[in-house]
């Protein structure tokens, strides 16, 4: 005999939501990376306070909060399965997990969320070195973006991919080991070769500006920053990340599996639309800044 799921009723998945917001902000994998990021940040906001150490800082978030998501995120889709497991006939169906699972990505993004405005502050108050960004055609508005991508973008991503890797992925240490393909992946497509400079921003997380070209020992070093639109850049990491909840919701069986192959293939459409505006709009060739850079 086939045993249904039954949906969730508001009340109930309101119960689940909540549970699930709860075990994100409880992970202990969750709050060492948010220790760490909150630390690193006081010690920027309140002793360095160098706006131009701080365009670069992204960093930070994407790992501690972003990257690590990945694996805390899997971990409590697993857990959920569990549960459900445990509970038989009277658990809800996976795609109400699934939900209340991507509903848990509001504890990393306001973390993340925080350290963007006291971020932007600084950039604001403080403004970075004339060797450095905004400078000539590269606008305030290109470097918040860019931050803004490269951090809270990250912690809406990370702990999706893992919502995703825990759901198609069943053998053990998948999250793991995808985690450490991401970083594998991740370090060529930074900006380090022109080659990549007009699409390494396929890629979900790259540099857009910084000390990008490789000087010989001795030279001076210039900040370069990258062609494109980061604020499309934003409009196509948004539509990779409703991709990956809804691909994520087709594993359960039960589910509105032809309407969602419509909802994956639209949002996809979408995505390259956006991933080609990227590329063709903001700024249209590197700029080089033809100021020297400090020593590090």
């Amino acid at each position: 005999m086939t045993q249904t799921l039954a949906p969730a009723r508001p009340s109930s998945r309101t119960v689940l939501v909540t549970q699930e917001i709860r075990n994100y902000a409880t992970s202990p994998l969750f709050l060492i990376g948010l220790v760490l990021l909150v630390a690193l940040q006081v010690h920027r906001i309140g002793w360095a306070r160098d706006s131009t150490e701080a365009l670069t800082d992204a960093i930070a978030p994407a790992a501690l909060i972003g990257l690590l998501g990945i694996m805390v995120m899997a971990g409590l889709t697993r857990r959920s399965d569990r549960a459900a497991e445990a509970a038989g006939a009277t658990a809800v169906s996976e795609s109400e997990r699934t939900i209340a699972l991507a509903w848990a990505v509001v504890v990393p993004v306001s973390v993340t969320v925080i350290w963007y405005l006291s971020t932007a502050w600084l950039i604001l108050s403080r403004p970075p070195a004339d060797w450095a960004v905004p400078s000539g055609p590269v606008t305030t508005s290109y470097v918040l973006s860019v931050v803004f991508a490269q951090s809270v973008m990250a912690a809406v991503g990370g702990p999706l991919l893992g919502l995703v890797i825990a759901r198609w992925l069943r053998f053990r240490g998948a999250a793991a080991l995808c985690t450490v393909l991401m970083v594998v992946v991740t370090m060529p497509l930074q900006g380090w070769f022109e080659s990549t400079w007009r699409w390494h921003m396929v890629w979900p997380w790259t540099h857009w500006y910084g000390p990008l070209a490789f000087t010989a020992e001795g030279e001076p070093v210039h900040w370069v920053a990258l062609p494109g639109s980061p604020q499309m850049w934003i409009v196509y990491l948004v539509l990779l990340c409703a991709t990956g909840v809804a691909v994520a919701l087709y594993h359960d069986p039960e589910g509105p599996r032809p309407r969602l192959r419509a909802g994956i293939a639209i949002l996809l459409a979408a995505a390259v639309v956006a991933l080609i505006l990227t590329m063709v709009t903001g700024l249209p060739h590197a700029f080089h800044n033809p100021l020297i850079a400090a020593p590090a």
